[in-house]
């Protein structure tokens, strides 16, 4: 899977990414007290979990 590195403004046009939970967390990077997890695959099948600020869109981390 192409490298989503932390930082990163999530791109969900870019890879195939679907809504997994909601986590009670500060994002690292704004402070927005809510951060998103997706599940993300991308066109070779594989798939990992990340976490997304909804407000600037940064990758704040991986989860399993």
């Amino acid at each position: 899977m192409e490298q989503i590195m932390i930082g990163t403004v999530f791109q969900p046009i870019n890879w195939k990414a679907a809504y997994d939970m909601d986590f009670s967390l500060d994002c690292l990077y704004c402070g927005h007290p809510t951060l998103s997890g997706y599940h993300v695959e991308d066109e070779r099948g594989k798939s990992k979990k990340v976490v997304v600020c909804g407000e600037c869109f940064k990758v704040n981390g991986n989860y399993s």
